[in-house]
Parts: structure tokens; C-alpha cells; sequence
């Protein structure tokens, strides 16, 4: 405590010559902070609407074929049930249909569509509500086919809630099929993963398709918690193991398609969200790199930039030094000294930095940013949500003090060295 007061003190006299200091340590680990944190918000946009569209988190794939009867599923479900231990876990079938050749029609107007989802969307609650509506809602009891469609859908469309839209399609049997359904929801995204996907109500689905028994080729599973560890994802597996013949965890969906198709028993596959946007898993990296490149570099200008400028000041402050070997003071004593008050100046420029880059995440996230194309993908509503992982935060902070420290302590083995004479009269 002795040690921290006379830091305090020296610093507020000596501010002139420590405000540099304090300005670049501030804006070093703000500018350092900001980009972490937006980052961060931006996969965790990313990562969570790749649940919205996934379904969840994992998902259970295979059992008689890749599309397995809806009673097939119903007793798959049971199973996992019997395995899952959390009842908040949503546990729900659906039917994605490849749509290659599939396209709403709406007033003469016609957009394909990649992906089309037959979903129980009551069952499902607790995973639409995290979409973001621009108009209506995921769900009309009184309606008997309903469809959700994304902002630029619609557009296109020029439809809106309550208009009734045509989607032509192949049935099982390869035949045309036309059926209608009811806009009760158009949701905000533009990204890779809402442009060209819809979703539609299971039994609707399953009629304009002409699949007769209903059919089920995924069975997803939503944690509303987030992402399960992979420990709790290795004891879900053992669990199955015991029950149902499983591939092992961490297969490639690609891989699994390519193994069922020569399998000839019932068999499962649990695939990870992880696996499911193993595409965008470059662009995620390239993203990380991108930062952790501008993280190194600004952990270098604080480091060197500090540690330089305090060598001009400790050695200007030779004579202080000299002094206090002569007062009794012992060469440790004033490396402690030194140390501490170079501790100090760092835990203020560090707190100052990271309350600036509250505010510049506070500011980042007033902005609506869904008219940049292509940006949505890392958008939550349209707005640049930032991450703030107090952990993370503290542990990079904690790096740029310790790496800085280390540098003026160099210094200052050299400067109590000298003798207090010696001290005295190097500036003199």
C-alpha cells in the first residue's frame, strides 16, 4: 500500500510526463477491446442464426433411410427424450425439402427457393421467437397452411402478411403440384441463410408433396441455453450408443451422407451446428485472423511504445534514484517502486480503454447496418450487436500489462545498478 500511494503521487506530479503514456495505453487497449467485442457479436449473429435455420443445435440424421417415416421419428424422439436430461430442450421432426425446382408465386411474380422447411411451428416456439419480424408472427392457430418468408422474399413477391401465395413444387412421385399458402410472418434476413428459405407448416408440406405416410428426415434438437459442451455431447452419444446403433460423434454430414447410402441397418448420426456451417468455418477464420492480427499489433505499439517512452523517464529520473540509495533505500525497494507506479499508470489506461470501448460498442450498435448486402449474416435485427466476454476482456488486458511490465523491468535493472553516486552525477 506504501509503495501504491507514492505511485499515485509521483504520477499526479509527474502528469505532464505520463499523460503520452496513459493516451496510448487507452487508446491501444480501447481500439484493442472494440475489435474483440464486435467481433464476437458479429459470430454470435452469425452462430445464431444458424440455429434459426438449422433447427438447433444438433441433429439427429439416418435411422431406415436418409427420409424415414413420421412414426419412425416419433419413436427416435421417445429415445432421446429417455437420453436428454433437460426438459427445456426442444425435440421436434422436421421435413427439409431440396427445393431445386420449387418457387412461390404471387400476383405474376415468382422467386425459386433453395431450401423450403416443414416445421411444427407451436412445437417450435421457443426457436421462432428469436427470429425478428418485420411484419406479423411465426404462428396462426387458425390458419391451416401458413408460411414464413424473409424480408427479401417478399419483396420480390411484393406480398405481405395475410396475402395467400402459391407454392408450385415435385411430388414424391415426380409429379406438378400447386398448393396455397398464407403469409403469417416475414422475418428480417437477408443473409446466406434466410434470402432463398422459408418455412411452412408440416402438414401442409407434407400434402402438396404427395408424401403419404408423412416422412421425416431430421429430428433437431434446441438448446435454449446455447451450444452443448462437447462433454455434454459425448454423454448424449454414449447414451444412444446403448439404445440405437450410432456413426461415431463428430462425423461430417458430407461423410455420413456418403457412408448411409452403402449402409443397409438402421443407423444415426448426431451432426453439430459446427458441422452444419463447416462451409462458413473460412470465413469465420479469416475473420479471427483478421483481428488477432490487429490485436498483435496493437499489443506491440503499447508494449514498445510504453516501455520506451518510461526508459526516458526513469533514466531522466537518475537523481530521485540516486537519492534514494543514499536515504537507505535497497535496489529492490526501488525497482518496486518504479514498478508499481508503471502498474498503476497501466491499470488506469487499461480501465480508461475499456470504458471507451463500451461506448464505442454502445454507438456501433445504434446503427441499423441490414442495407449493407450481405452483411446480415453477422447482423441480429439489422443491428451489429457486440459480445462482451468479461473473461476474455480480462485476460487480454492482463497480457498487455504483464508483456509491458517485463519490458520496464529490463530498464530498471540496469538504472539501480548504478551506484548512488554514480546516479547523482550522470546529469549533472
Amino acid at each position: 500500500m506504501f509503495y501504491f500511494k507514492i505511485a499515485i503521487k509521483s504520477i499526479i506530479e509527474r502528469r505532464r510526463q505520463y499523460k503520452s503514456l496513459f493516451a496510448v495505453c487507452a487508446v491501444g487497449i480501447c481500439l484493442m477491446l472494440s475489435a474483440i467485442m464486435i467481433t464476437d457479436g458479429m459470430i454470435a449473429s452469425m452462430n445464431e442464426k444458424a440455429r434459426q435455420y438449422y433447427g438447433g443445435d444438433l441433429q439427429l440424421l439416418g435411422g431406415k433411410s436418409l427420409s424415414n417415416d413420421e412414426s419412425d421419428a416419433d419413436k427416435a424422439i421417445e429415445i432421446l427424450k429417455e437420453c436428454i436430461d433437460d426438459d427445456s430442450v426442444v425435440i421436434s421432426k422436421r421435413y427439409n425439402y431440396d427445393a431445386r425446382n420449387e418457387s412461390f408465386y404471387f400476383e405474376g411474380m415468382s422467386v425459386r427457393q433453395r431450401v423450403i422447411y416443414g416445421v411444427d411451428f407451436q412445437h417450435e416456439k421457443a426457436l421462432f421467437e428469436k427470429f425478428t419480424f418485420v411484419e406479423g408472427t411465426y404462428y396462426n392457430p387458425e390458419i391451416e397452411n401458413l408460411v414464413l418468408i424473409s424480408q427479401p422474399l417478399a419483396k420480390k413477391l411484393g406480398c405481405h402478411v395475410g396475402d395467400e401465395i402459391t407454392l408450385y413444387m415435385t411430388t414424391a412421385d415426380g409429379y406438378k403440384n400447386t398448393s396455397n399458402f398464407v403469409v403469417t410472418g416475414i422475418f428480417q434476413d437477408s443473409s446466406v441463410f434466410g434470402m432463398y428459405t422459408s418455412y411452412v407448416n408440416y402438414s401442409g408440406l407434407m400434402k402438396v408433396a404427395d408424401m403419404n405416410p408423412p416422412q421425416v428426415n431430421r429430428i433437431c434438437m434446441y438448446y435454449p441455453d446455447g451450444m452443448p459442451s462437447l462433454i455434454e455431447r459425448m454423454k448424449l452419444q454414449k447414451k444412444l450408443e446403448a439404445k440405437v446403433d450410432m456413426y461415431p460423434l463428430g462425423m461430417d454430414k458430407e461423410d455420413f451422407y456418403k457412408e448411409f447410402e452403402t449402409h443397409t441397418t438402421d443407423k444415426y448420426v448426431l451432426i453439430s451446428l459446427e458441422s452444419n456451417v463447416s462451409n462458413l468455418k473460412l470465413l469465420v477464420q479469416a475473420l479471427q485472423l483478421i483481428v488477432i492480427a490487429i490485436i498483435v499489433l496493437l499489443a506491440i505499439i503499447i508494449s514498445v511504445g510504453i516501455s520506451s517512452t518510461y526508459r526516458v523517464i526513469v533514466i531522466k529520473r537518475s537523481v530521485e534514484s540516486g537519492t534514494l540509495r543514499a536515504l537507505g533505500m535497497n535496489p529492490s525497494g526501488i525497482m518496486r517502486l518504479f514498478i508499481t507506479e508503471a502498474f498503476t499508470l497501466l491499470l488506469a489506461g487499461g480501465l480508461t480503454g475499456f470504458i471507451f470501448s463500451l461506448i464505442i460498442a454502445k454507438i456501433a450498435s445504434l446503427f441499423n447496418l441490414s442495407f449493407i448486402s450481405g452483411f446480415d449474416l453477422f447482423l441480429t435485427g439489422g443491428y451489429l450487436l457486440p459480445d462482451i466476454n468479461g473473461l476474455k476482456i480480462l485476460g487480454f488486458v492482463t497480457v498487455i500489462i504483464v508483456t509491458t511490465l517485463v519490458s520496464v523491468l529490463f530498464t530498471l535493472r540496469k538504472l539501480v545498478r548504478v551506484s548512488p553516486v554514480g546516479a547523482i552525477t550522470a546529469t549533472t
